[in-house]
């Protein structure tokens, strides 16, 4: 399948929107009339110190968005070209998945959409709901105002990777036809767009690809990012040859030997720290950092993760006493809470935190651990899962 499809009848009214999201008619108009009051803007750092804001939706907007994507979003059937910020059980989607397409090709065009979710406007979300759901002006326009913010799509808010994922609903599909008959395989993964083909392409035809992508992100005020647009020849070995971090010379996709020996040399250094001081919150960060470049590996079905992970294994971050005692003393503030109270956010979050905390305990005084898991799951056996509190 080649386009997205939404294979249910439109949802025709407001009210009818509002019984689908178990909620109030008052309610949505409230939250779509002042939606800068329902976020927190926090700023975040990427590896290279560049600088971006996230936002970050309140309760009431976030289980609402959520709502949007597991009765309306989610309901769709995505094509497998894309790849990114998908919830698709039975084809999983994420990164790795995404180089698969790509592996054991012989070029490669890569692609990069500049501040994509900050450049979208509110003419390309109201296409998705009126043109590509078939939605009333009435709900297109509600729907689009729920999830933006101030004219443009919110990183942070959950609803935006669909957003994302739809914008080009009207044209992405036409565009991969005419790449599969020219024997090319397409891909996105939301801003990063990836062509390759099994044998070394000219530059007019890798010229080609890339205008073609250009004129379709045009058409929605959008523009690639030059100095992240790349062809490359599987044959060049000074080239990446990459798709979304993972190398696809070969057959299956790998990490190149090079990024192979900085994960080994990332568990060497945390087991040197574990033996400095394996209850710092420092060597605790170190080691949620390594573990998950080693569980790439995993992923990757690489001849080392499994001896690296029991390295890891060997070494797992503990708590002192000052670190167990501040447990203990959580547990205890936590058990008064009144039973009323169980089912606001801030207290079904701490009860999960201090469940994990209690996780780690165990590796020093299971004991104690046993005890105050008990505990807390007697006292709150009637807390919702993280797919139930937002449902």
């Amino acid at each position: 399948m080649d386009k997205p499809y939404y294979p249910y009848r439109p949802i025709s009214s407001i009210d009818a929107l509002a019984r689908t999201l178990g909620v109030v008619p008052k309610l949505l108009c409230d939250l779509a009339d002042d939606p800068a009051s329902s976020y927190v803007k926090f700023t975040i750092f990427s590896k290279n110190g560049k600088q971006r804001d996230v936002y970050e939706p309140k309760y009431e907007l976030k289980r609402l968005q959520k709502r949007i994507n597991s009765r309306i979003f989610e309901l769709v059937i995505f094509p497998s070209y894309l790849q990114g910020g998908i919830k698709d059980v039975e084809f999983p989607r994420d990164y790795i998945e995404n180089s698969k397409i790509h592996a054991g090709s012989g070029a490669l065009v890569s692609v990069d959409i500049k501040d994509f979710y900050n450049s979208i406007r509110e003419p390309s979300v109201l296409s998705i709901f009126k043109n590509f759901f078939s939605f009333p002006d009435d709900v297109s326009c509600l729907l689009t105002r729920l999830v933006m913010l101030e004219g443009r799509v919110p990183q942070g808010a959950c609803t935006s990777s669909y957003v994302a994922n739809l914008i080009f609903h009207n044209s992405e599909y036409s565009l991969v036809s005419k790449f599969r008959a020219k024997g090319l395989a397409y891909s996105r993964l939301l801003d990063d767009v990836t062509v390759s083909a099994t044998k070394p392409i000219s530059q007019e035809e890798s010229t080609l690809a890339i205008k073609s992508i250009a004129a379709m992100a045009r058409k929605h005020d959008l523009r690639l990012n030059s100095k992240k647009t790349k062809v490359e020849r599987s044959d060049d070995i000074n080239a990446d040859y990459a798709v979304t971090g993972v190398w696809v010379g070969h057959g299956v996709p790998k990490l190149r030997k090079d990024e192979r020996r900085h994960i080994r040399h990332l568990v060497y250094i945390c087991e040197k720290e574990y033996a400095k001081d394996c209850f710092s919150v420092e060597y605790h960060s170190l080691w949620n950092r390594v573990s998950g470049q080693v569980s790439k590996l995993t992923r990757l079905k690489h001849a080392q993760a499994k001896s690296l992970r029991e390295r890891m294994g060997n070494i797992l971050p503990k708590y002192d006493f000052q670190a167990k005692a501040k447990i203990i003393y959580e547990c205890s503030r936590l058990l008064r809470r009144p039973v009323s109270s169980h089912k606001k956010i801030g207290v079904i979050n701490n009860y999960r935190r201090l469940i994990y905390s209690i996780g780690i305990l165990s590796r020093t005084d299971r004991s104690t651990a046993k005890a105050l898991r008990r505990q807390l799951v007697e006292r709150f056996a009637g807390v919702p899962s993280k797919a139930e509190m937002w449902s």
